[in-house]
């Protein structure tokens, strides 16, 4: 019989999540999920040529008990040499202040720190301990509420906006998982979180799986991982589609977003509703759900609307068709801007719902999209920092220096979401509105090697980034 690091090691070779030399972040909770896999990579770091750091977030949530978790992984790893990095977060006063349920905002601040690690090291992937009954619970959870294909696909082998989650465990299940952590001698924390039935996955796990393993089919969670498989490889087909359409009809070099209604109706139903997804989650985050019905107003309006239709979504958005374009933007009154952020040099940077990356970088690629800036900060006075529009800033463009407030009304951004516009500043010189306009000082060469070193800004919906990690 196939021990557990071999199928791990095949799953990760069938779905190309290992090559020679790859450098890989381990999200280790000191849970017998993580740590076995973190086990497993560190064996197989030889074979490979691979560079393993362990990375571990403390929530803060159980209190001593998560003080606990986070000393075991770091005694852990220094017993057998392996690299760890540690961070604590106040999740239940981040999730208060941002309005998020506590696991929202625990798995956001997780991802973000282990993100953070992942660019400071330069490394290549970050490995996450989802396993087999995991996908199977989160694909029987996503029926029970209400999915479409893309949901039933739910965790993917690879995922995240730029593919650097790994799921090497995935193929395998919670019980070979415990056996191999019995085999190897290891002692993992145990999480009593975790056997509480008034949280509704521990429910689905605890007495709902086996409930219907028992009176329907024993191999349920093979067959809801089969589904997720199927439907994945069916999603991923059409979001390429989907995709390829965005890029023809999408207007996103200036705010707000615009989708053109110009051939919508003779789309494919399955098309016309991925087109629709895709345009919610680049107006208004993924975070942000819009039910089936919701959308399917939505898709009904880009379809057959008239100019000056409209419609009222969640979370204070409202869709507008006008001239053939439909927008979406929130009302001013439910926008308000955040307070100013510090530019963090390397890092990640969080403002209200935008997440700015910023590398430092050798190489520049000739053709940054709206919401990516090239710049050499050592030429500027002062901090950087993300913010709203400020009385005084100013524009230096290739025709001369221009007040934002005039730029702002010549480019015809409507009033009400010139605020919510996030801008890279220095003081009040404005260096980029981001997703509209970059100042003259940010040009850089393309066609010539860089003589100093060159800051690499990428600006994302931290939705974006977050919504498909469980």
């Amino acid at each position: 019989m196939t021990g557990v690091l071999e199928q791990v090691e095949q799953f990760c070779l069938e779905h190309g999540l290992l090559h020679r030399g790859d450098r890989i972040v381990a999200a280790c909770s000191g849970g017998p999920d993580s740590l076995a896999l973190l086990v497993i990579l560190w064996q197989l770091r030889r074979k490979y040529d691979l560079q393993i750091v362990a990375a571990h977030f403390e929530h803060g949530i159980r209190g001593a008990a998560s003080k606990a978790d986070a000393d075991f992984v770091q005694a852990f790893c220094q017993q057998r040499g392996i690299p760890v990095q540690l961070a604590a977060a106040d999740v239940p006063q981040e999730a208060a202040a941002q309005g998020l349920s506590l696991e929202t905002a625990a798995r956001e601040l997780r991802y973000r720190f282990l993100e953070q690690v992942r660019q400071t090291a330069g490394f290549d992937a970050i490995a996450v301990a989802h396993h087999a009954d995991d996908q199977a619970e989160t694909v029987l959870m996503r029926i029970l509420r209400g999915t479409g294909t893309q949901g039933l696909a739910a965790m993917r082998p690879r995922s995240g906006k730029r593919g650097t989650i790994i799921r090497p465990l995935l193929g395998v299940t919670k019980a070979a998982i415990r056996a191999f952590c019995a085999a190897q001698g290891l002692q993992p924390c145990e999480d009593a979180t975790n056997e509480q039935a008034e949280c509704t996955r521990n429910r689905l796990r605890m007495a709902t799986l086996p409930a219907l393993k028992q009176a329907y089919n024993p191999e349920l969670a093979r067959a809801l991982c089969q589904l997720a498989e199927v439907a994945a490889a069916e999603t991923e087909y059409i979001e390429t589609q989907v995709e390829a359409l965005w890029q023809d009809t999408a207007r996103v070099r200036q705010q707000p977003l615009a989708l053109n209604q110009q051939g919508f109706s003779q789309l494919p139903l399955a098309l016309q509703r991925g087109l629709v997804r895709r345009f919610w989650q680049a107006a208004a985050g993924s975070r942000q759900d819009l039910g089936f019905g919701q959308a399917e107003k939505l898709r009904l309006l880009l379809r057959v609307g008239q100019t000056s239709s409209q419609l009222e979504l969640p979370h204070g958005f409202v869709a507008r068709l006008a001239y053939g374009w439909l927008t979406c933007a929130q009302r001013p009154e439910t926008a308000a801007a955040p307070a100013p952020a510090d530019l963090q040099i390397p890092g990640c940077t969080q403002w209200g719902s935008y997440l700015c990356t910023a590398e430092w970088c050798a190489e520049i690629a000739p053709a940054p999209t709206p919401w990516e800036l090239y710049l050499q900060p050592d030429d500027l006075a002062e901090p950087l920092v993300i913010r709203q529009r400020e009385s005084g800033d100013a524009i230096q463009l290739p025709g001369g220096r221009k007040k934002l407030k005039k730029l702002l009304i010549d480019d015809k951004i409507p009033q009400q979401e010139r605020d919510q516009l996030p801008i890279l500043a220095a003081g009040h010189e404005v260096l980029w509105v981001a997703g509209h306009r970059r100042s003259a000082r940010c040009a850089v060469a393309f066609d010539r090697p860089l003589k100093r070193r060159v800051l690499y800004l990428r600006l994302e919906r931290r939705e974006e980034i977050y919504h498909d990690e469980r």
